[in-house]
């Protein structure tokens, strides 16, 4: 008894100590403008509630639109050709202030969004490969033109998507939902845990697999090569 006395008072203690590690730190308000350069990069991962732009132009010309105490706290570098955007850690930060993050790009293969705001691309992302993810309740509105792609999604966020594939791979984790009917696809394999749904636009052979209630929403003459529904899923051709 005198045992689990002691490890109750260790856990209480270090989860008092966790709890005031980090600082809290709110935004005053004052929004200021940033221009802050790195390295070029392949690979863009962010994380934060931002209002995110790519748009095609020199990478490493990074603009922010901030609260001015906040803006030491908010991280953009460049490690193994990979661009990350995050908040400092062990800092609790709260915005007043929506911030906007402008990202130029010229080669990249994959973008990674973690957070609740929005990524909007304003010019097409040209790849080999691409690989989309989106992580929350986030949401992601791309134009692409790929030969292969992926486009994974876990949570209740959306992503949007325009152009041209010559083969993509869905997956949905959750209640999330992938609009893709302005997206040309070649091939596409679907995969749906949850209640999440897709809508595609598929010329190729089409591959699902769903467990739950999600749904598969398609247009074009696709030839159907594997259906699989645990659940009461769908695969449906739009009218």
């Amino acid at each position: 008894m005198k045992t689990i006395k002691i490890i109750a008072i260790c856990l209480t203690t270090l989860l008092t100590i966790n709890a005031n590690a980090k600082e809290k730190i709110r935004g005053n308000g004052k929004v200021i403008t940033e221009n802050r350069t790195t390295g070029e990069y392949d690979k863009i991962s962010i994380g934060g509630s931002f209002e995110v732009e790519l748009v095609s132009g020199k990478e490493g010309n990074i603009t922010i639109k901030v609260e001015e105490n906040l803006a030491p706290y908010l991280i953009t570098k460049v490690e193994k050709g990979e661009l990350k955007i995050k908040w400092k850690k062990g800092k609790n930060i709260s915005h007043k202030k929506t911030i906007y993050i402008t990202i130029p790009f010229e080669d990249i293969n994959a973008v990674a969004f973690g957070g609740s705001g929005n990524v909007v691309g304003k010019d097409p992302i040209k790849s080999d490969n691409l690989a989309l993810s989106l992580a929350g309740s986030g949401d992601m509105d791309l134009m692409v033109a790929a030969n292969t792609m992926g486009a994974n999604l876990a949570g209740s966020g959306s992503i949007d998507l325009q152009g041209s594939t010559d083969s993509i791979k869905y997956a949905i984790a959750g209640s999330g939902n992938i609009r893709g009917y302005e997206l040309e696809v070649g091939d596409a394999n679907v995969a749906i845990s949850g209640s999440g749904n897709v809508s595609a636009t598929i010329n190729g052979k089409l591959n699902a697999k769903i467990s739950g209630s999600g749904n598969v929403r398609y247009k074009g003459n696709p030839s159907t090569e594997s259906v699989k529904v645990s659940g009461s899923g769908s695969v449906s051709k739009k009218n």
